[in-house]
């Protein structure tokens, strides 16, 4: 089993690949900034800004750098990695410094602990640190531009399957699948078939907003460049077969989407990890995620774990319940903001009107 990312490295694609970027519409966005050197990895660079915007853009800042607390406590950090995250507080040096040291223990979520290397020596210079600071000044731009987020740093509950058993997206708008870049190039075909894969793990998974995804997109801060590309104009036979040939998606003529479960199967029956993989195509790494970090209610006896299929069912429901709750509320806070908005302009409106009338007496 491995990661999106790690499927795609071993994937021979066709000549210009599956979805091919050249046929993706580019848009340059011109803010009359340069970016200068930097003298950290990329990789961290580009997580900062990413997490950065997710902060600034209203994710509490220790939801946005959830993988990197993870981190952390995998290797018995959390002392330090709490001092970084009091440090963030906007896009002032120390934030940004803070938030550069703190995705530093990403590793040990994405590759394992022994791929750590101590947070303490990345130490961004001023032209890193403000090279980041314009990277999500941009970022923040953009979506005032394309936005509103619906989704952000979501996973694919449900759409993993024995092939591929992890990976998170970056953004959902309302019809928009967006994944950030922040590479010195244009997007290359990995990265164009990452975002297809993203969009069918989507479709499978309890992420109902996925039924109004109709486009792929990248957003490039550092080139600040957009890249769209309908995903209606992708033909069908590549979305076949990257969902047969790369995510594994109909090999053992199972659907995963499917969330009625085995209607002929007792309610009571109690299953283990094994069955828990098999009823929702993922790992054994990511049942052990869902019940850590989403009351997936197993029970553990003689160090084995179990569950009753009918529990199973109800914890499925509930996340299900509670993803539709998320977006009533969100779309409740939209017309209340609407509402309000609509009360305070009214009455300018209304004497911009009265002046314009009396103007034209």
């Amino acid at each position: 089993m491995a990661s999106v990312t790690q499927r795609i490295k071993d994937i021979k694609q066709p000549y210009g690949g599956y979805v091919k970027p050249r046929e993706f519409e580019k848009t340059e966005l011109n803010d009359g900034n340069e970016l200068g050197e930097e003298n950290i990895h990329s990789s961290l660079v580009g997580t900062a800004v990413d997490y950065m915007t997710r902060y600034l853009m209203g994710t509490p800042v220790e939801d946005a750098f959830r993988i990197s607390l993870i981190g952390s406590r995998r290797i018995n950090d959390e002392k330090y990695s709490a001092k970084l995250v009091h440090n963030i507080n906007g896009l002032d040096d120390k934030s940004i410094d803070s938030a550069c040291k703190l995705v530093g223990y990403d590793v040990c979520v994405r590759a394992g602990s022994a791929h750590y290397k101590d947070v303490r020596n990345i130490n961004p210079d001023e032209s890193t640190i403000n090279n980041i600071r314009i990277m999500v000044e941009r970022s923040l731009k953009f979506f005032e531009e394309y936005g509103p987020i619906v989704k952000d740093g979501f996973h694919f509950e449900g759409g993993y399957t024995n092939t591929i058993d992890s990976g998170d997206g970056d953004y959902l708008t309302e019809d928009t699948l967006w994944d950030f870049k922040v590479s010195s190039k244009p997007p290359k075909t990995a990265h164009t078939l990452q975002l297809l894969v993203y969009y069918l793990m989507g479709t499978h998974s309890i992420n109902e907003e996925f039924g109004s995804i109709k486009k792929l997109g990248i957003f490039n801060p550092r080139l600040n460049c957009v890249f769209l590309k309908s995903i209606e104009d992708i033909p069908d036979d590549v979305i076949e077969t990257v969902s047969k040939e790369v995510i594994g998606y109909g090999k053992d003529d199972t659907d995963n989407a499917d969330y009625t479960g085995n209607i002929t199967a007792n309610l009571n029956d109690e299953l283990t990890i094994a069955d828990v993989m098999s009823e929702l195509q993922c790992s054994r790494h990511m049942v052990m995620k869902y019940y850590a970090e989403q009351g997936l209610p197993l029970t553990k006896r003689k160090n084995r774990y179990y569950i009753k299929r009918i529990d199973l069912y109800d914890w499925i429901n509930k996340i299900l319940e509670e993803r539709k709750r998320i977006e009533e509320e969100r779309k409740k806070i939209e017309r209340r903001n609407l509402i309000i908005s609509l009360i305070v302009f009214l009455p300018f409106i209304i004497y911009i009107v009265y002046l314009i009338w009396q103007f034209l007496k």
